[in-house]
């Protein structure tokens, strides 16, 4: 098995070429469907095709060593209360690379752009609570369930939904 240690994530702005990829990954609902809401990729698209807004955050991960995308983020930052939070919406690792270390690199790493840049943060993600598999992944990379937090956003009809929350200093 090989192990990324973080040095080949590389993150780049999306282009209209990776909407392709982004559409294939939508499609593998059995895969990805608690990353992606189950949404229809047409509504994605929209989004994605909208100006971007200097507090959103959306990259496609590459392997930088094979130039090749292998994951897509997005996510937005949010001045609340002198607080920085950064919350991340959407989180995809290609299946071939899953379970080697490019997701828990890739967090990392756009944690550390995010902290470098705006100093103490809070990173917020809201996970399915039949997703198993994403609940492992983010307590794995540092994150906590915030009870309090999830029961805030239940009030606004949001349920199922886990929601765990890392605190950088």
């Amino acid at each position: 098995m090989i192990v990324n240690e973080g040095q080949n994530i590389v993150f780049k702005e999306l282009e209209k070429k990776d909407m392709e990829i982004l559409e294939r990954w939508y499609g593998m609902s059995d895969c990805f469907g608690y990353a992606t809401g189950f949404k229809n990729f047409s509504d994605i698209r929209k989004k994605l095709k909208q100006p971007i807004i200097p507090s959103s955050l959306s990259f496609m991960i590459y392997n930088g060593l094979i130039e090749k995308p292998i994951g897509f983020i997005y996510g937005y930052i949010k001045n609340l209360d002198m607080t920085v939070v950064l919350w991340i919406n959407i989180f995809i690792i290609d299946p071939a690379f899953q379970n080697r270390g490019f997701g828990t690199n890739a967090i990392n790493k756009l944690l550390d752009m995010v902290h470098e840049e705006y100093g103490a943060i809070t990173c917020i993600v809201s996970v399915s609570q039949r997703n198993e598999k994403g609940l492992s992944f983010w307590r794995k990379v540092g994150f906590s369930h915030d009870p309090d937090l999830e029961q805030s956003l239940h009030q606004f009809g949001t349920s199922q939904v886990a929601i765990m929350k890392r605190i950088l200093k």
